[in-house]
């Protein structure tokens, strides 16, 4: 079984709203979740056992920080690349990203690969 990190710049707060849920903040949150969840699902089955949590720079920049795991080992591997797959796979997916976010992210998509990338991915150290 193989542990990533994940730390992005995109508000990917876990809000769970129910169908009554008018707050558009929270629905957005949840959606752009649900974007990274369905991004990692395109290849592989994953799960994890935490909400992502919110944290803060010394330079007042938040981020989101979230763990989970697969259970195929080097699914998203392209030559040295242990998440070359993935990166390309995120890369260009559609956010919302007008909400609590300390940046203004434009293109609103998530960025593995440019100057403006927000979304980092790596193996978890356990």
């Amino acid at each position: 079984m193989q542990s990533f990190s994940v730390k992005t710049l995109v508000d990917i707060t876990v809000t769970n709203p129910t169908r009554d849920e008018t707050d558009p903040i929270k629905i957005a949150q949840q959606g752009n979740f649900n974007s990274l969840l369905q991004g990692i699902g395109m290849r592989a089955n994953m799960f994890y056992d935490f909400d992502p949590i919110e944290t803060e720079e010394e330079d007042g920049t938040k981020y989101w920080l979230w763990n989970f795991k697969i259970e195929q080992p080097d699914i998203w591997k392209i030559g040295s690349d242990p998440l070359g797959l993935l990166k390309d796979d995120l890369n260009g997916i559609p956010i919302i990203g007008t909400l609590t976010n300390t940046i203004d992210i434009k293109p609103a998509i998530f960025d593995t690969k440019t100057d403006k990338q927000n979304i980092w991915i790596s193996l978890a150290r356990l």
